[in-house]
């Protein structure tokens, strides 16, 4: 995805703060408004972009829900009705390196609350994501995530996993005035999921 590839390119101009790594990752995303297709079924607008929770300040939603932001697509018919939305979750980590306890509590958050997240890995060497339920498999560890084969470039598993539909939550979005993770069309509940630990079984509940 050319849009990593252009902020990978401003890594040292931003690299003194998470967060502004963060926040140029997401620009660099952000297409145009009003993109536009056509097909036999129809016009249709497309809108990639992201939106960065709070992560300071009193109930801080990142300290809730465990993740930095979410990612998000949406399919608009002529009209401008949103036909078809995805979200992704992701944690966001500067020069990760062996196990980090951290994060590991936070992608425990991030899953039991929007499972089907990534954590996304900033480095000067390129960006790098993985699943979150793969680092709550290896506690944290990038060391073991890697040689497990399950780091990526970040441009491939959002170019070919989260455009082609096989991450993400269908209709997840981030509702930034009541600082709330929302589904378009219903009523947002925690997803029940559970992962098996190393020692033991990691349990999730719904409500």
């Amino acid at each position: 995805m050319a849009a990593v590839s252009d902020a990978e390119s401003t890594f040292w101009m931003n690299s003194g703060d998470e967060d502004a790594l963060t926040g140029a990752l997401g620009q660099a995303m952000a297409m145009p408004r009003n993109q536009v297709f056509f097909t036999p079924e129809g016009i249709y607008k497309v809108d990639i972009g992201y939106t960065k929770l709070r992560g300071r300040g009193k109930n801080a939603p990142e300290r809730i829900y465990g993740s930095d932001g979410i990612f998000q697509i949406r399919i608009l018919d002529e009209s401008g009705n949103v036909i078809r939305s995805k979200g992704l979750p992701f944690q966001s980590k500067k020069n990760w390196k062996g196990k980090n306890k951290k994060l590991f509590g936070q992608v425990g958050d991030m899953e039991r609350i929007t499972p089907g997240g990534i954590v996304v890995d900033f480095n000067s060497a390129g960006y790098g994501a993985c699943r979150a339920k793969d680092v709550i498999l290896a506690e944290g560890d990038r060391t073991r995530i890697k040689s497990d084969g399950k780091l990526h470039r970040l441009g491939q598993l959002l170019g070919d996993d989260f455009l082609e539909c096989n991450i993400g939550v269908l209709n997840l979005f981030y509702d930034y005035e009541s600082e709330q993770y929302k589904i378009d069309g219903g009523d947002f509940h925690i997803i029940t999921t559970g992962i098996e630990m190393p020692n033991n079984a990691l349990q999730r509940t719904s409500r």
